[in-house]
């Protein structure tokens, strides 16, 4: 087998900094005349900066990257081994990784050695101006935490420019009392380790360069805490000027015999505990008798009842409506009734946590045991949610005792270990955090234990949306399958999403700037009444609008970019990592291009299901052999790292795991360059000569091939340069499939670049 292996992939064009000057040596090389080489190997020409600050302040740190441009016009990086620094002063150090850090104001020249070439560039270093206003905690207390739990506490320092930052070093903690101990090492990027040791109060100070915070505790026994199914979130409104005109009117719409779509009987639990009307109860008692009459007339019948349904999905509605039912009912549920729903509950969560042997009136009733060992899957919030709810209104140890020794300390190291927020099911099925953050808000209401609190998860989580939103403030990025609307646009269920999360951590920065997307998107209000429960929650006053412009959840393997914060903004979004959910796509290594619409997009958006997973949907590159797209493996991890020099966000992407089963496909690299008016996209891989290697882009405008051999679409300007002049086909999706794809939208395929591709993209 011959096997078709290309140079070292090219990167990024060389970057340039105006506000320095950099003097380029070449020390030999070029030739000409009989000196020129025999071989067709390029010449190097030129050292070039592609990435690294050149102004900087003190202490600040920044990664340096270089590019060799050869005669052929091509480029690649230089490896850090490979060169040699000088500098003149010690204002900087830069160390054997191109690692530079600022030590002390000034300006100093460094000369970057690699072959026969050199490079000077010009450093300068201005002294901080911004000083440290006051520290504080994160969670900030007071905390109650029960004997034997840990929570994890992280230290925030306030900047005079009102920036924040993590407090990573040289923090000096002590606490009053031996009810508690505190770790002194970071445990991870989160924070210090607060343990509760004996029942207590305790108050806690940190100290850090001169300023000081305190955090106060309780530890209680268990014993102590009420393991009870609370509704204890739902206080703030008792003394509250809220309005809660339409939920109340959405419950009254109900009882009066006439609900809305989707109406649940813990919305009347929820107003019988503000109001103390029985009306409302009564009603919820009626609905949920109703529930468990239906699942025993099935049960006789030797069926199985609907809450089995689906593997189990939706296990965790049905029976937390019947648990806060049974919780608040107290004397008006006859104790025949109790027998019956505790049956009937009992029955479906034992049937989650013992799947082969499930049943039903004595009847086996096995099935698949999907996703109860996944802590990531939306299916296993709804099953933590039957069993918690349950255990907790039943009082059950069996339930509550695997809940605290197994299921939730998986949980919360699986979502302690997710970097960054979101899902890797995607942006659709990723809205199902909500329940997620519910089960947070459930626990803690019940043991006064903030799972929450034990990652960051939840608090970037709000981040993540932020950034996986469009700078229109409408719709986001559509990442994995789009089940319930296929076009990405912003409603009710994200408005919850984000409600509950910036509900478990007010006073963060990360809810600060919640809030301001919560008052800035495009969802006015809830639309629907069954989404209304969450604007009960407890929410953060004060909005704080983002300002960062680049956003990677390394968990999710998602990356976000844009030029600026105005609606006009040019945006990206990139795909690349982690690839272990059954309703994520093959789309390793594809992006999404948005400036005012969509310029360049999956076309799952404009499918009818929204559930088109396949590479051939996707913006990346596809590699097809035999005729047949190769698929990408599943429980392959990509990677993908960026830098950030000026205006110009440079992305890049390790994608061979993601073929590492298949032995055609030995090594393919993505590299791609932001800036708000051109995506440069370059690609290079290792591939058999059986394998073909074809570039796409799907478009919602037809693309026309113009004279000088681009390619426009819309606001889109396609530009091939490697290879300048490739087999050029373009798809109507009609035509591929026309009841899934109702309208006209395009797929570009350039081809015949030899797993070498470089295209530019200019938004017009």
């Amino acid at each position: 087998m011959i096997q078709r292996i290309t140079e070292q992939r090219p990167k990024y064009s060389p970057l340039f900094i105006l506000a320095t000057s950099l003097l380029l040596v070449a020390c030999g090389g070029g030739g000409g005349g009989s000196d020129t080489p025999v071989d067709d190997a390029p010449v190097a020409m030129a050292l070039s900066l592609s990435a690294g600050k050149t102004e900087l302040k003190m202490g600040d740190t920044s990664q340096l990257a270089l590019n060799v441009a050869y005669d052929d016009g091509s480029s690649q990086p230089v490896s850090a081994s490979d060169l040699q620094w000088q500098c003149v002063s010690s204002a900087v150090e830069i160390d054997q990784n191109n690692l530079l850090t600022a030590k002390q104001s000034g300006t100093t020249d460094c000369t970057a050695n690699w072959q026969q070439l050199s490079l000077l560039v010009s450093f300068s270093v201005a002294e901080s101006s911004v000083v440290v206003d006051l520290i504080r905690t994160s969670p900030l207390g007071p905390l109650t935490l029960t004997v034997g739990t840990q929570q994890t506490v992280g230290v925030f320092a306030h900047y005079s420019d009102d920036s924040i930052t993590q407090i990573s070093s040289g923090l000096v903690w002590q606490c009053d009392s031996d009810a508690v101990s505190m770790s002194g090492e970071r445990t991870d990027q989160v924070g210090h380790l607060l343990t509760a040791v004996a029942p207590g109060q305790a108050t806690c100070s940190v100290q850090w360069q001169g300023l000081s915070t305190e955090l106060q505790v309780t530890v209680q026994q268990v014993s102590e805490v009420s393991a009870e199914l609370s509704l204890s979130f739902l206080e703030h409104l008792k003394d509250s000027d809220q309005d809660l005109s339409r939920f109340t009117a959405w419950v009254e719409r109900a009882v009066a015999g006439n609900p809305g779509y989707g109406f649940s009987p813990v919305d009347a639990v929820y107003l019988y505990y503000l109001t103390a009307d029985e009306r409302y109860i009564q009603h919820a008692i009626t609905l949920v008798e109703q529930q468990v009459l239906d699942a025993e007339t099935k049960i006789a019948e030797g069926q199985k009842p609907k809450v089995s349904s689906d593997s189990y999905l939706h296990v965790g509605r049905f029976i937390s409506e019947l648990a806060y039912t049974y919780a608040y009912s107290g004397e008006l549920l006859s104790d025949g009734q109790k027998l019956r729903w505790r049956q009937y509950a009992e029955q479906a969560v034992w049937n989650v946590w013992h799947h082969k042997e499930a049943e039903w009136g004595g009847q086996p009733f096995p099935w698949s045991g999907w996703a109860v060992t996944q802590p990531g899957n939306n299916y296993h919030f709804s099953f933590l949610k039957a069993t918690m709810t349950w255990g907790l209104a039943d009082k059950n140890e069996h339930w509550l005792t695997l809940l605290k020794e197994q299921k939730l300390p998986t949980l919360v190291a699986y979502f302690a270990d997710f970097e960054g927020g979101g899902s890797r099911e995607g942006t659709g099925y990723g809205v199902a955090q909500g329940n997620l953050f519910d089960l947070y808000q459930i626990w803690k209401d019940a043991t006064g234990m903030d799972l929450a609190g034990r990652s960051p998860h939840a608090r970037q989580t709000i981040d993540y949306w932020i950034h996986a939103t469009t700078p229109t403030l409408d719709q986001f990025a559509p990442i994995g399958d789009q089940s319930r609307v296929s076009f990405p646009r912003l409603f009710d269920y994200h408005e919850n999403l984000i409600h509950r999360a910036a509900s478990l951590n007010i006073g963060s920065p990360e809810a600060k700037r919640g809030k301001w997307w919560l008052d800035n998107n495009s969802v006015t209000e809830i639309v629907y009444g069954f989404n209304l429960h969450t604007t009960l929650l407890a929410q953060e006053p004060e909005p704080v609008a983002p300002t960062d412009l680049v956003y990677h959840s390394k968990g999710a393997g998602h990356l976000f970019v844009r030029s600026s914060w105005q609606p006009d903004a040019t945006w990206l979004s990139v795909v690349a990592g982690i690839y272990d959910e059954s309703h994520a796509s093959r789309d390793q290594g594809a992006f999404s291009l948005f400036k005012d619409e969509w310029l360049a997009v999956t076309q799952n958006i404009w499918s009818h299901s929204g559930i088109h997973q396949a590479t051939e949907v996707h913006n990346t590159l596809r590699f097809v052999e035999n005729g047949e797209t190769v698929r990408q493996n599943l429980d392959a991890e990509s990677s993908m790292d960026y830098q950030v020099v000026g205006d110009t966000t440079t992305i890049q992407m390790e994608l061979s795991p993601v073929y590492g089963k298949n032995n055609s496909i030995t090594s393919w690299q993505r590299d791609i360059t932001f800036t708000a008016d051109e995506v440069m996209v370059f690609d290079q891989c290792v591939i058999t000569s059986d394998v073909e290697a074809i570039w796409q882009i799907n478009l919602p405008v037809q693309p026309e091939i113009l004279a000088d051999g681009s390619i426009q679409s819309g606001q889109l300007l396609i530009t091939p340069m490697v290879p300048a002049a490739p087999d050029i086909s373009v798809i109507n999706w009609v035509d591929v499939n026309a009841s899934e794809y109702k309208n006209g939208h395009y797929k570009l395929e350039l081809s015949g670049g030899d797993c070498r591709y470089q295209v530019r993209l200019n938004v017009l």
